[in-house]
């Protein structure tokens, strides 16, 4: 098997560190804390021993559990055969964002600004707890602080037994409050996305959708809630921050890490992916080299490559099949299941969990262009949106989370993965998740190490 690489980097083995923070702090964990005091007391350390056991699962399974798949080639009966659930659904509680990113999705697939009805919330984490889920995402398309219920989902997640609560958030509303209530929630890990060494080039790259997007008063959010966290003397959430690799902030690295290493866990850096805004991710001199190296082997111009953060460049040889169909669900605010989170506009669904996703979203989605073609307040950015594709058309029926990741939606989806024929679906064949590729490099001596 062709080894995977994977997109996103940083200066230290962030997984390792993760996974060790965990089970040094379980006896914190708020799902434990719950399953203590429903049991009584834990004199033993038998629950708490059970709890480090069931984490080294979820992460040693986050790669392990795809890899068994792939080579054993099992497809239709991948659940019969492991019993494995999903090991992260991803709950999108909030589809609206305060942003408009102009490499954003966003800006291309029409995205209503809708938040997730609590009873299919709760509905979904009731779910997740039977089918035994260790993780879940409190977000997908949007940006999770602005659901008001935020913390209490936190919460609510934890009580019903699920290990790991994780957000990603742009932290332009990561109040004080909202801070002290995520981590008294028992939140586990935060990730925040922030593009630019520099406050020129983070608002230039994070602009704001209904006013000017400061790079001051965010980066003071983030260490502000480093230092709630330790006032509150609580080991979570473990907190990331996330650059993506453009023309702009490729040579901002150090200044990046510089900004956050004193304040956040992991510092990391992401591999650019498009999605419909084109920006460039390389200055002309690495180009033209890739240019160069792609009529030189008779490639097509169009061939994917990748720039890592130590400067190294490679262009695509294959695909490989795809990870995600095997370790998460994503769930729209309307109840819509996708299969990966490179789905941006939820094009490939593969089932539903309410009747809102046939009922009330085309409605949702028609009132977006609506305001788009009047130029309403926020929708001013969004002059090129498109209403997405819909490349699957599953039966409109009401599905449990278990029905789904069995279903024959999905695993027709892995049969294409593990038959290599995953190009012949619309979704996957332009899918720019990096990982799903095989990669050959350039010479190094054709790779500038910072852009000019």
């Amino acid at each position: 098997m062709a080894e995977r690489q994977y997109a996103i980097q940083a200066r230290k083995n962030s997984e390792a560190e993760r996974v060790e923070h965990m089970l040094a702090n379980m006896a914190s964990n708020k799902a434990y804390r719950y399953a203590a005091d429903r049991a009584g007391r834990d004199a033993d350390g038998k629950l708490l021993a059970e709890h480090i056991e069931r984490f080294k699962a979820y992460r040693a399974g986050w790669r392990g559990y795809p890899k068994r798949a792939i080579q054993e080639k099992l497809a239709d009966q991948y659940y019969k055969v492991t019993g494995n659930p999903p090991q992260c659904v991803d709950i999108e509680t909030a589809a609206f964002c305060d942003l408009a990113c102009s490499f954003c999705y966003r800006q291309w697939i029409t995205t209503p600004d809708k938040l997730i009805d609590d009873a299919l919330f709760y509905r979904l984490i009731d779910q997740c707890e039977e089918l035994g889920v260790p993780s879940v995402k409190l977000n997908w398309r949007g940006e999770p602080l602005l659901h008001p219920k935020l913390a209490k989902f936190v919460d609510y997640a934890k009580k019903h037994g699920v290990l790991e609560t994780i957000i990603n958030t742009n932290a332009v509303t990561l109040t004080e409050e909202k801070a002290r209530a995520l981590i008294q929630a028992g939140l586990d890990l935060v990730i925040y996305s922030f593009d630019g060494g520099s406050k020129a080039t983070y608002e230039k790259m994070r602009v704001g959708r209904f006013g000017i997007n400061a790079f001051e008063p965010v980066y003071e959010n983030i260490r502000r809630f480093a230092r709630l966290r330790e006032e509150l003397g609580s080991p979570f959430p473990r907190t990331k921050i996330q650059m993506i690799l453009t023309k702009d902030t490729y040579g901002e690295q150090e200044e990046f890490f510089k900004l956050f290493e004193d304040c956040v866990d992991d510092v990391s850096v992401k591999a650019y992916t498009e999605r419909g805004g084109e920006i460039p991710d390389l200055e002309p001199e690495s180009q033209s080299a890739v240019r160069h190296f792609l009529h030189e082997r008779g490639l097509p111009e169009d061939t994917t490559y990748w720039r890592d953060m130590h400067g190294q460049i490679s262009v695509a040889t294959g695909r490989l099949a795809c990870e995600q169909i095997y370790q998460r669900l994503m769930v729209t605010y309307d109840g819509t299941v996708s299969m990966c989170c490179y789905d941006w506009g939820s094009q490939h669904p593969i089932g539903y969990v309410d009747e809102r996703a046939w009922t009330q979203a085309p409605k949702d989605y028609d009132a977006v262009m609506e305001k788009v073609a009047a130029n309403a307040k926020g929708f001013e950015f969004l002059q090129n949106v498109q209403m997405p594709n819909r490349y699957s058309k599953p039966p409109k029926q009401v599905q449990t989370l278990k029905e789904i990741w069995d279903g024959g939606p999905l695993n027709g989806v892995r049969r294409a993965h593990i038959g290599g024929y995953m190009d012949k679906m619309a979704i996957c064949k332009q899918c720019p998740f990096k990982e799903t590729y095989t990669w050959q490099q350039l010479p190094l001596v054709q790779v500038s190490r910072t852009p000019a």
